[in-house]
């Protein structure tokens, strides 16, 4: 019996007696990596991962594989499987912790026994492969960094499970809730939990050293939502149960104040005249050409080519300006102060970075600065190996944007908050507004309304503020927190079109728009027509690819949902947005008839985030599809409690194109309980 052990410190048994790995920590690299993708894998990318500097990297893979034969190998079974271009580890009737732990997160946790849940939890416990880093190795880094964090979600999900089950003996639960936050500090809801735990336990000194790294670990993870963290402080004294998310705190989309903007010019027609930035009721935005670090003249279209990218990224966003080129570039080549800059070209926040490149391989490092200071508000590298030079440019500019532009919407927030009331403009108005969007609950989004029909009183013109609007009404539609969803439809029509309207370039307009018209009018190619406009406008923007998901789902073609749904995951992977995502692609899954991976991903999205109710709506559906009577009566019971669904609501809501999709999607709901007459 063979076992890879990969929590912890990477060991390997054979028979339940450790077998001594070799002292190479790339070859236990290599072990750790092929254990773990447990596929075949170029050996031109295990060398280019683990062996680009040594004069003969060919050679030290073989000796590599040697060392691993000996480890792996054994008289009925060669487990390490390599030939001319590839290699694999043969993993039959191996045993390994994260296989076992995927396995679990991928089952119906109902299903499993809690000794068992408890025991897998015990073995997996300590980070993914512990003390087994390799700083010259900057692609093994970045897997073994986008791996654990993939591995903690997992464990995470897990451990919430277990916690709920052990509600009643909290003495048990306590380790396992501690494990919980670990595993997701940005969870709020796992914050929660364990605050709400020691309140219980009596547990004063640690109560209070945990609210204040809940806060902390908020701030870090850029979650504006602490409502769930501070309520559990606030019932410490009475705390009987666990917290856990109320009925009405379905998480939204983060904007990220990416909405959209109103001005009607382009990135070139932004004056770079200190007197005409001053008349600019917003911030602005410079990106400078990057520097050529590699010793190589021709490398400056490459670098030039990324900060061009980057202004038209950027200005996709459309909710702050963006300095128009020609400035920008007519400091390339120049050593300057990002002080000086800003105040030269009116932008309080300027973008430096550089490109080097040694052989195949090209590093990208980029910062984000507050010109008016001089602070460094973001900085990141990114390693790439070129295949195809131009779609390495093209992944760098949107992994650059993805970090810069909520960066920015934080920086902005904060300077709106130190601001007295008597002094807010529309512009601040807008970015109150923003973090009760984003939070998306019932009482928010009521206030957020109150704070953009202020802003439009100041600036009745401005798109961006009408399809910030729109967008809050279609939550309160899609939340059933509205009596007349039908109604509401036709608001965010209006809405979206008068932010269309205003500025022809706002993506989020457009996307609003598409969603309203497949709502209010069932026109499915208008509607498809303004979603793909919606990502032709901004393909960085995760709110116009999930809406594009929607639109297949509802169309008839949900396998089509299953890659822009993806996209709005890999583009903004925060937990703001996992819910709505997860419950959409829970949908996609009833609708071709795969109702395990339904019941999945409507798990995923209750278990994480808490779930609004369409996870819940979507999780009854595909358990009464299942004959799983006892599940699905069980799952509308916590639906009813936060909706009884009426005919009106789903037949608004559900805009499908064909019976046959609302047909089976009703006839699950009605055998977990539902009755429409």
């Amino acid at each position: 019996m063979l076992e890879i052990k990969l929590f912890g410190e990477l060991q390997v048994a054979r028979d339940g007696a450790a077998v001594r790995l070799p002292p190479s920590k790339k070859t236990r690299a290599l072990l750790a990596f092929l254990a773990s993708v447990d596929r075949p894998q170029r050996r031109e990318r295990l060398i280019s991962m683990l062996w680009s500097v040594p004069d003969d990297p060919r050679g030290a893979l073989r000796w590599s594989l040697s060392k691993l034969r000996e480890i792996l190998d054994d008289d009925q079974i060669k487990r390490v499987v390599a030939d001319r271009d590839t290699v694999a580890l043969d993993l039959s009737g191996v045993s390994t912790d994260i296989d076992a732990l995927r396995a679990m997160a991928a089952s119906d946790p109902v299903d499993v026994a809690t000794p068992v849940l408890t025991t897998l939890l015990d073995a997996t416990q300590g980070g993914f492969l512990e003390g087994l880093s390799l700083p010259d190795c900057p692609e093994f880094q970045a897997w073994h960094i986008a791996e654990a964090d993939d591995l903690a979600r997992q464990r995470g999900l897990l451990l919430a499970t277990l916690c709920t089950r052990l509600q009643d003996e909290p003495e048990q639960a306590l380790p396992y809730a501690r494990q919980r936050v670990d595993a997701m500090p940005g969870n709020a809801t796992a914050q929660a939990a364990l605050i709400t735990l020691l309140a219980r336990l009596g547990r004063a000194n640690e109560l209070d050293a945990q609210y204040q790294r809940a806060l902390a670990d908020a701030a870090h993870m850029g979650q504006d939502d602490v409502g769930l963290i501070e309520a559990a402080w606030r019932d410490r004294a009475t705390a009987g149960t666990a917290t856990g998310p109320s009925s009405d705190g379905a998480e939204s989309e983060p904007l990220a104040l990416s909405s959209a903007g109103d001005e009607k010019t382009s990135p070139q027609e932004f004056a770079a005249d200190p007197d005409s930035a001053a008349l600019w009721r917003r911030p602005a935005i410079a990106v400078l050409p990057f520097e050529n670090m590699s010793g190589d003249p021709e490398q400056d279209y490459f670098a030039d080519g990324i900060a061009d990218d980057l202004i038209t990224a950027l200005y996709s966003w459309r909710w702050i300006p963006v300095i128009a080129r020609h400035s920008s570039f007519s400091y390339k080549g120049r050593h300057v102060d990002v002080v000086d800059v800003g105040r030269e070209l009116g932008a309080r926040y300027v973008v430096v970075g550089s490109v080097r490149r040694a052989g195949r391989r090209i590093r990208v490092s980029a910062q984000l600065i507050d010109a008016s200071n001089g602070h460094h508000l973001w900085a990141q590298r990114f390693d790439r190996e070129i295949d195809d030079v131009f779609e390495m440019q093209d992944e760098v500019t949107q992994q650059i944007v993805l970090h810069i532009e909520p960066e920015l919407a934080r920086a902005e927030r904060a300077a709106s908050a130190r601001k007295l009331p008597q002094n807010l403009d529309a512009w601040d108005h807008n970015l109150r507004a923003y973090p009760l969007i984003r939070r998306g609950r019932a009482q928010d989004l009521e206030e957020a309304l109150h704070l953009l029909d202020e802003s439009l009183t100041l600036e009745p013109d401005s798109g961006r503020t009408y399809a910030l609007r729109s967008y809050c009404v279609y939550q309160q539609a899609l939340l059933a927190w509205t009596g007349d969803p039908v109604s509401s439809s036709g608001t965010f029509l209006s809405d979206a079109r008068r932010a269309v309207e205003l500025d022809e370039s706002n993506w989020l307009g457009h996307a609003l728009l598409g969603m309203s018209i497949l709502w209010h009018e069932r026109d499915y190619d208008t509607a498809s027509d303004e979603m793909r406009r919606a990502v032709q406008l901004n393909p960085s923007a995760a709110l116009a690819q999930q809406f594009l998901g929607c639109l297949y789902n509802f169309d008839g073609h949900p396998a089509n949902a299953l890659d822009h749904l993806a996209a709005a995951q890999r583009l903004n992977p925060h937990s703001n947005a996992g819910t709505l995502v997860l419950s959409d692609l829970s949908l996609a899954h009833l609708l071709t008839q795969e109702f395990d991976e339904a019941v999945y991903y409507a798990r995923r999205a209750i278990s994480e985030f808490g779930g609004d109710i369409r996870a819940w709506q979507r999780l009854c559906s595909a358990l009464g599809l299942m004959d799983r009577s006892e599940d699905a009566r069980t799952a509308f019971e916590e639906l009813t409690k936060r909706q009884a669904p009426t005919v009106e609501y789903l037949e608004a809501t559900y805009p499908f194109r064909y019976d046959r999709d609302r047909d089976l999607f009703w006839r699950g709901l009605e055998r977990a309980g539902w009755r429409h007459n």
